[in-house]
């Protein structure tokens, strides 16, 4: 009899835990993928009974302030780094303004002596930038003729060689190549013909083009000729050749400011 009463006693006992554990699970929300999570609304009710609600609004508070106050900071930091880049892309820009002015009439002094001294009807310069770019990134090479000098009478063209899409011309890569070409416009016309009709329409008959390059291409000093010359192929690229180093001196920015440098 009293082992029958120990065994009700357990029974009872078994029934209270079964019925605890279905109040626990009511207390669960099941998601779509089988698992289960807490009911957030009675944890937060918990920690509102441990802590007291302005406890709470103090962290709150606290954290929300930290947060900000971490935000406001990255922020000026962000405005200071803004600030630099444009003060100092404003100092450069001034002071490539300032060495543009100090060389051009050094540039056109020289282009003057070489277009007197091989008899030539136009000297120019054609100086490469990139301004525009395709949705890569990748910038397309543009040139413009930056100077020209020209004998008497001699019509100046220099508005016609303006924002020129190296692209589409392919006698910037022979030049590339070949670092200078002599001859006459009907042999450009093998290499590269849109340029060669350009020069035509000038009345171009005959040139010597040299690359601009010190640590760079900077460009292409030219001579040209509206008849056939009586120099030699050897003194023009002898004479390119001596005046182009002076030239890209001159045109190259870094050299120009550490010359300046130098000078304070």
């Amino acid at each position: 009899m009293k082992e029958e009463e120990i065994n009700d006693t357990e029974l009872v006992e078994l029934q209270e835990r079964v019925k605890e554990n279905k109040t626990i699970k009511r207390r669960t929300l099941d998601m779509d993928d089988g698992g289960k999570v807490v009911n957030w609304f009675e944890r937060i009710v918990q920690i509102v009974d441990t802590y007291g609600i302005k406890t709470i609004a103090l962290t709150f508070l606290l954290i929300t302030s930290f947060i900000g106050l971490v935000m406001f900071a990255n922020a000026i930091e962000n405005q200071q780094v803004i600030e630099k880049w444009l003060s100092n892309d404003n100092t450069t820009h001034t002071i490539g303004a300032d060495i543009r002015k100090e060389i051009n009439p050094k540039v056109i002094k020289t282009m003057t002596k070489l277009l007197y001294k091989m008899e030539a009807d136009r000297v120019s310069i054609l100086e490469m930038h990139n301004g525009k770019e395709n949705p890569t990134a990748l910038p397309f090479t543009y040139c413009d003729m930056t100077y020209e000098e020209t004998k008497d009478r001699i019509p100046y063209i220099s508005e016609e060689y303006v924002d020129l899409n190296m692209s589409k011309f392919t006698f910037p890569s022979y030049l590339y190549d070949h670092r200078y070409f002599i001859g006459s416009v009907e042999e450009i016309y093998s290499i590269d013909k849109k340029l060669a009709m350009r020069l035509d329409a000038n009345n171009v008959k005959y040139c010597g083009i040299i690359l601009i390059r010190t640590n760079i291409d900077i460009g292409f000093l030219m001579l040209s000729y509206m008849e056939i010359p009586n120099k030699s192929n050897d003194l023009i690229l002898a004479e390119l050749s001596y005046y182009v180093q002076e030239i890209g001196t001159y045109l190259d920015y870094a050299k120009q400011v550490e010359i300046k440098n130098n000078k304070k």
